[in-house]
């Protein structure tokens, strides 16, 4: 059995692990396997820009940075996870973040998914964020 973050925990926790953020190789091939319309893409293009992102759909998002690509994965999830309660495990997703993008992601979750609960890994495992407003 293997003993990554998402086989440990991907039961009890939506897990953003940076060691396997996706599964197409393009932001259009993402849109599409997590069934996005053009709406929602768009959306995630404009999102984009407020982190200095230019979103372009046919990109190789393996020719993005590490904090691209976190940022990238965070704007989809915030915009396709149900509006209900969903515990979100980030796997050395904010350290790869400039501290003003890592409070961008952390202000977009909580706008957009406001009865989310964030948690980090530590090397004992999930612990819950605290509040950083």
């Amino acid at each position: 059995m293997s003993d990554s973050p998402l086989a440990l925990y991907g039961r009890d926790y939506c897990v953003i692990d940076m060691h396997n953020l996706f599964v197409g190789t393009t932001l259009e091939d993402e849109l599409l396997i997590l069934g996005a319309d053009e709406r929602l893409a768009s959306g995630i293009r404009r999102d984009g820009v407020r982190f200095g992102l230019h979103l372009e759909p046919g990109r190789r998002l393996a020719s993005c940075s590490g904090g691209e690509q976190a940022i990238i994965c965070c704007l989809l999830l915030a915009s396709l996870l149900p509006k209900t309660p969903v515990r979100i495990l980030l796997v050395h997703v904010l350290e790869t973040l400039s501290p003003r993008n890592r409070e961008l992601i952390l202000d977009m979750f909580q706008t957009a998914l406001p009865e989310a609960a964030l948690f980090t890994m530590t090397q004992t495992g999930p612990r819950p964020m605290a509040d950083h407003a």
